[in-house]
């Protein structure tokens, strides 16, 4: 098997600049996934649901896969159009946070997918954080009778 080439140097598989390069190079799309993966229980949870008990942890977890959704007026308003759009700034949005976590966790010498974790969980829990305080203070507004 013949070892891998990065930036025109040969380098030794599973070797720490191997692990920094697929750290760099999979953590965009490895973010992605995991939050495509977070809205597919989402949707499974949500479809045919009758009841809060579905409907509310359901919600929850699409405004964490999709935190664009409340910019784009989904709990308020519907549409295709809107769904879309926020479809496309989220995957874009956790896109950048994955690469900006393997930018950060690949400055170490050696890197892991576990430092890679930490570092995307530090950024993700400040975006779930804003998503889900967006919608409270919107729904609290919304109930109070001016």
């Amino acid at each position: 098997m013949a070892a891998p080439i990065i930036a025109r140097r040969i380098v030794v598989p599973d070797g720490p600049r191997y692990h920094r390069h697929i750290v760099r190079r999979r953590g965009p799309v490895v973010s992605i996934a995991s939050a495509a993966a977070v809205a597919l229980v989402a949707a499974i949870l949500l479809v045919g649901s009758d009841s809060a008990w579905r409907g509310v942890p359901g919600f929850v977890l699409a405004i964490v896969a999709v935190p664009t959704l409340p910019m784009t007026g989904i709990p308020v308003m519907g549409g295709a159009t809107r769904w879309f759009v926020a479809l496309i700034t989220s995957a874009a949005l956790w896109f950048v946070i994955g690469a900006v976590a393997a930018r950060r966790s690949s400055r170490r010498p050696a890197t892991s997918w576990r430092e890679w974790r930490r570092e995307w969980l530090r950024l993700a829990v400040g975006i779930w954080a804003g998503a889900l305080v967006g919608i409270a203070v919107a729904g609290t507004l919304l109930s109070v009778n001016l």
